[in-house]
């Protein structure tokens, strides 16, 4: 499945390198990522996302599936 994803904290390129190897390590395949928003293709399960976001320091605001 297809999910936005909207956090805040991320400031640079180098946040933006860190949640793209945070999803690579659980799996996701990130379609496209920008400053504080993504879009992955996920499973059902959100939860791996969230913890894995939140691990580095961001605030998870939505995932919302597209």
């Amino acid at each position: 499945m297809k999910y936005h994803v909207t956090l805040s904290g991320m400031g640079c390129a180098h946040c933006i390198s860190r949640v793209s190897n945070a999803m690579n390590t659980i799996g996701a395949d990130v379609i496209s990522i920008e400053l504080n928003s993504l879009v992955i293709d996920f499973g059902e399960d959100t939860s791996p996302v969230r913890e894995a976001i939140e691990e580095l320091g961001f605030e998870v605001k939505s995932i919302e599936a597209e």
